[in-house]
């Protein structure tokens, strides 16, 4: 597979682009603070900004700095018109040998 990373994408009405400390408080607010988000995942609802970086592991150093792998897939969902961050689309289990990877999404 050739890997190409999260590389910017975007839509008429979307960005789609990497994510970066400064979107913490959007993505919690307009997406993540609702429990219904979280489902259908193998997350636990997140009460408080701080729950994203201490109970999930996201928004860490660690986190943000994956990005510099080529098979890591996390885009921030954010509006154009207004340049809110509603939520992200990501791709887990890359697996070279089937040419596969699996899709999500989390959505405000």
């Amino acid at each position: 597979m050739n890997h190409q990373g999260t590389i910017p994408l975007e839509t008429e009405r979307l960005l789609l682009r990497r994510f970066t400390k400064e979107d913490l408080e959007q993505i919690y607010q307009n997406c993540w603070s609702d429990p219904e988000v979280w489902k259908w995942t193998c997350y636990r609802p997140m009460r408080c900004v701080e729950d994203v970086k201490d109970a999930a592991g996201m928004f860490t150093e660690s986190w943000l700095g994956a990005y510099s792998r080529a098979d890591r897939y996390s885009w921030a969902i954010q509006l154009k018109d207004t340049g809110q961050v509603i939520g992200r689309y990501f791709g887990m289990h890359p697996d070279d040998r089937l040419n596969q990877i699996e899709l999500a999404y989390e959505l405000g």
